[in-house]
């Protein structure tokens, strides 16, 4: 008997198939007429020494540089001659029609869309060995352990049946492996993505702490210096952070480091109503492969779902190897998840040193850059991560790119790309402000005029104190600033706080207290939790306007309520103290709020209702140059005569350009006159003033 010879992967599969037709005709004439069963059996002992002899010419060409990806699979499974027999019966239907309509025919039902493991068990083990027919499709067989095969009970059947009558087939993913091409399943090309990580895991930037808990759990899969298996245990991993914080980045140097392909399944793009057999389908592909399982925002799979819970909990605790869940939610895992967890890796936003190091690698070094760059300035002043940082400096570079031709970046560009990064993102629970005042058009009295620049100065100031000066090594928490803005309704809270964003070139976000507290038990918790974690994400200043309905004193508890209620202010304050940035509460009650509240308040910051000097400035600055005037408009009148707030003021002034615009006019002093009376009988602040000037006739 000559030994073939294998040129390719293609002639290769050429002669497997070849052998499988020759057993195919002669099964089929055995079964057509009895008396040629001899010459089957005869035929099958003849197929298996020249099986014997073409896998020694399989892995002479292997050896030769021939890619035979059977050879390789027959090697890392460590499959025998029957099982390889099985497998390329099962792969026929993908590799030859000629090859598939004789298996069809042969079973004997063309309405049988799959191969029969009974079927299969009969045409390559034609001995009256019962037992060996059915050892290659146990659960623990290496062909169905390893993803290779995988069997299926009647789907018409409601009665345990024989396994035996089980569908047996070859999933996609092996034979597009077999065929030399790409092993992810073709189902699962939307929103799953099979990498070869080229990051080693010393190359990805980390905080020294995690680094270390990093090389730790990779520590732990050596022995001898040796690399032990991945997939010889199940190991589940939390890595967890905020978006674009570098979670995936350190996934890949994970895999890296486990010398294993990582398959990212994300979650949010998988297709509703087959979510669970998908993730079957995803559990056989990747222990085919061996990889590194990473789920993105495990968190959608919850309880809406049992079965795709059930499935994704069995698959979290019993996968073999490593499997990531990557999440920037953590506390809404399903409990099933949390309980599989076995070692954590928490990615915090980077400390300055961290993002200077960041802004130090993804700088393109290619680019030419000014000599006024200073990168640990941005870095000291953008509290971002590493993701921002990444698409702070592709705005930078595109701002540059559309300038001139040659590529020469400047801190503007870099800046302005920093604060791209920073108002990125609304959030659900909160408004962002539009205002673009600065201090100049706010009108204050002179003492709390002094106290808004100095705390203006604080927040230019923060970064600088903390970091360089060191003070966020000394204070665990309370590293932000929080101010108290107290006064009447319409005395200038909300618009200081709005140009003080503007100033600092920062996002305000006003949270939004009626979408926050929530009638159901825990969901006022959580959208607490979430604010914080957005405002920080994008580096934001948070406004809670009228504080005090949400900052309330605690109560004595006497029923389940107060309980509940108090937890939530419980909750305010943790969040507060673990803040890094820049919170603003206004309130005109003052004596509502919590005690608690006030000693964490840096800056307490009283806004009185304007004098009649401050009345005049806001009359005097509310009026938009554009706005056409029909004769004299006397603002110290009207300063001197309504004691109303700058609310108050705009209101008057938005009134009356309504009504003289819709007498086609400009606006006038009678009709100022009248919105601001109206305005101070509403509010109940008529002057002593206003009986000498009452007559309109005067106007």
């Amino acid at each position: 008997m000559h030994p073939p010879t294998f040129q390719s992967n293609t002639h290769y599969l050429g002669w497997e198939m070849g052998q499988l037709q020759k057993r195919l005709n002669t099964f089929i004439a055995a079964k057509e007429d009895p008396s040629q069963l001899g010459a089957y059996y005869d035929m099958a002992e003849r197929l298996i020494r020249e099986r014997e002899v073409a896998r020694g010419a399989r892995r002479e060409a292997a050896d030769r540089g021939v890619e035979i990806p059977l050879e390789t699979l027959s090697r890392r499974f460590s499959l025998s001659p029957t099982e390889e027999e099985v497998l390329m019966v099962c792969l026929a239907p993908h590799l030859s029609f000629t090859v598939w309509n004789l298996l069809v025919y042969a079973q004997g039902s063309v309405l049988k869309p799959h191969l029969e493991v009974g079927f299969v068990a009969d045409l390559l083990d034609p001995p009256t060995n019962l037992l060996s027919r059915r050892q290659w499709c146990e659960p623990d067989a290496p062909l169905i352990r390893n993803g290779l095969l995988y069997t299926e009970a009647p789907r018409e059947s409601s009665i345990s049946t024989s396994v035996l009558s089980f569908s047996v087939q070859a999933p996609h993913y092996l034979a597009s492996s077999i065929l030399g091409r790409s092993p992810l399943d073709e189902q699962l090309t939307t929103f799953c993505e099979l990498d070869d990580p080229q990051r080693e895991l010393y190359d990805v930037i980390l905080p020294l702490e995690v680094r270390q808990q990093a090389e730790s759990l990779v520590r732990g899969f050596y022995r001898r210096n040796q690399l032990l298996d991945p997939t010889s245990r199940t190991w589940t991993v939390l890595v967890r952070g905020e978006r674009l914080s570098g979670k995936t980045s350190l996934c890949e140097g994970l895999a890296r480091a486990f010398q294993r392909p990582l398959f990212q399944v994300h979650l949010a793009r998988m297709p509703r109503g087959q979510g669970a057999s998908l993730l079957r389908l995803i559990e056989r592909n990747a222990r085919f492969l061996g990889a590194v399982v990473l789920l993105h925002q495990p968190e959608l799979i919850n309880a809406s779902n049992p079965e795709l819970l059930g499935v994704a909990t069995e698959i979290i605790r019993h996968y073999p190897g490593v499997l990531i869940l990557e999440s920037h939610d953590p506390s809404s895992l399903a409990p099933s998840f949390e309980a599989a967890i076995q070692f954590v890796l928490d990615l915090g936003r980077p400390d300055p040193e961290t993002r200077t190091l960041l802004w130090e690698a993804l700088l393109p070094h290619t680019a030419e850059v000014t000599a006024d760059v200073n990168l640990p300035n941005l870095a000291s002043t953008y509290d971002l991560t590493g993701g921002q940082i990444q698409r702070a400096i592709a705005w930078g570079v595109q701002r540059a790119e559309s300038r001139a031709s040659d590529l020469v970046i400047t801190q503007e560009d870099l800046v302005e790309g920093a604060k791209s990064q920073i108002r990125a993102r609304l959030d659900e629970l909160t408004n962002a402000s539009t205002a673009r005042l600065t201090l100049t058009d706010l009108v204050l009295a002179e003492e709390p005029m002094t106290e808004v620049r100095e705390f203006l100065g604080a927040c230019r100031a923060r970064q600088n104190v903390m970091n360089e000066w060191g003070f966020a090594r000394r204070l665990v928490t309370g590293r932000g600033l929080v101010a108290l803005f107290t006064g009447e309704p319409g005395t200038g809270k909300t618009l200081t706080a709005e140009i003080l964003a503007t100033e600092l070139g920062l996002r305000l976000q006003i949270v939004s207290i009626p979408k926050v507290v929530s009638k159901w038990v825990g969901e006022t918790e959580k959208n607490i939790r979430q604010i914080f974690s957005n405002a920080k994400a994008q580096s934001a200043m948070l406004l809670f306007d009228e504080a005090d309905s949400l900052f309330a004193s605690r109560v004595k508890v006497e029923r389940a309520q107060d309980h509940y209620q108090n937890m939530e202010v419980n909750n305010l304050l943790q969040e507060i103290e673990r803040f890094d940035g820049i919170v603003i509460l206004t309130t005109n009650l003052e004596t509502n709020m919590d005690e608690a509240f006030q000693r964490r308040i840096l800056f307490k910051i009283d806004f009185p209702v304007p004098e009649e000097e401050q009345r005049l400035a806001i009359w005097t600055k509310l009026i938009p140059k554009q706005t056409p005037i029909s004769g004299k408009i006397d603002f110290g009148y009207l300063a001197h005569a309504y004691e109303l707030t700058g609310g108050q003021i705009k209101n008057a002034v938005i009134r009356a350009a309504y009504r003289c615009y819709a007498n086609g006019h400009g606006l006038d002093q009678q009709n100022l006159h009248i919105s601001a009376r109206q305005q101070a009988t509403a509010a109940g602040r008529l002057a002593a003033h206003i009986d000498e000037f009452d007559d309109e006739d005067d106007f």
